[in-house]
């Protein structure tokens, strides 16, 4: 009797094994590690077979607005990655972080339970990994496009920061240069060090702070939420961190000049779960690689016309915008880089500034 209930109680859980290994299939998590699906991807990319790939659905965070021009590219990626792997991944896009703050986003694409995301880069656990923000990297969108190419020194010391993290880097997507609005016009503008006769709005990091007070700026490091009340109350006479557009749609009825200083480019990151990236048949990986790398191309594109155009708005609001020949701002980089990047070293591994220093040359 005792035998006959071992041996029952064995087949028991077996169907329970297998039951639970059907219910698994039938899953549409889009986690790296979840369920038939990914487990079926894995399948396929080791044999490279894609009639043995079951397709994937996934969930992509990004934390833009609706209406950018980053969720316009973003949507557009993920159409064309569903149909040029032949439906085989498919991107559904949660914008206007849906999914969470993108810090939290970013730890959830560590672990995996947010697949793909496309976000301002969090150094909490590599200082590298915001390596695309370093001020005055450069100010024209060409010679930017050089420095985030996957085969440069910037992209692989980021991608492999991320890859230490669970983490695979696919583009940095450019959205435009940093300039700063005034509600006065400023003073000795085209010379690095000197005084610009206003206290500006910093971001609340060193990359910000230090770039402007050499600059010339004196700063007061204030969160973005609390920028406007600042510049009404007169704490602050104009603020940095913000674009041609974030000047134009937010401050136009405040400031009376834009400096086009273009000290620090807005980059963002798309990334995919690492775990879930490995599992792609190659084919699709470097069908989705060739798809973000335009995507960023065309955004850098678009930036730059996004930029000119909102400076003419500016300018027909009756604010003036002040440009920078290359050599105007040449002299701002060279004074950053010398002044700045030192102070900053102490971020990031030895060497680490020297490198991109050599790959801008």
């Amino acid at each position: 009797m005792t035998k006959n209930v071992k041996v029952f109680g064995g087949l028991c859980l077996c169907l329970t094994a297998a039951f639970a290994m059907t219910a698994c299939g039938g899953s549409s998590s889009g986690s790296a590690n979840s369920g038939g699906e990914s487990q079926a991807a894995e399948s396929g990319a080791a044999s490279g077979d894609s009639g043995s790939f079951e397709p994937v659905t996934l969930r992509m965070a990004n934390q833009h607005s609706s209406d950018t021009i980053a969720n316009q590219l973003d949507q557009e990626m993920c159409e064309r990655i569903a149909e040029e792997t032949d439906g085989r991944i498919t991107i559904e896009l949660y914008s206007d972080s849906a999914l969470g703050d993108y810090t939290n986003v970013f730890d959830e694409l560590m672990v995996g339970t947010i697949d793909v995301a496309h976000i301002t880069p969090v150094e909490t656990y590599d200082s590298r990994v915001s390596a695309s923000m370093i001020p005055y990297l450069s100010f024209n969108y060409d010679q930017l496009l050089q420095v985030y190419a996957e085969d440069g020194y910037l992209f692989t010391q980021v991608s492999d920061a991320l890859s230490n993290l669970g983490i695979h880097l696919s583009g940095i997507f450019c959205e435009g240069f940093n300039g700063v609005g005034s509600m006065s016009e400023l003073t000795n503008p085209t010379t690095p060090g000197a005084d610009k006769g206003i206290i500006c709005r910093s971001p609340m990091t060193n990359v910000y702070s230090l770039c402007l007070q050499d600059m010339g700026f004196r700063v007061s490091s204030i969160a973005y939420s609390d920028t406007y009340t600042a510049m009404q109350t007169g704490v602050v006479g104009g603020l940095a961190g913000g674009t041609a557009q974030v000047n134009y749609l937010t401050f136009r009825d405040l400031i009376k000049a834009f400096y086009d200083y273009r000290y620090i480019q807005e980059a963002t990151l798309i990334m995919f779960n690492q775990d879930l990236w490995n599992s792609f048949l190659p084919e699709d990986q470097e069908t989705i690689a060739a798809i973000v790398r335009e995507t960023c191309e065309k955004a850098a594109q678009m930036a730059e016309e996004s930029n000119n155009d909102y400076m003419s708005k500016l300018q027909e609001e009756g604010i003036e915008v002040v440009t920078f020949t290359d050599d105007e701002l040449n002299a701002f980089a060279e004074s950053c880089r010398a002044n700045v990047w030192p102070q900053l070293e102490e971020n990031y591994p030895e060497g680490f500034l020297e490198g991109i220093e050599e790959s801008l040359q």
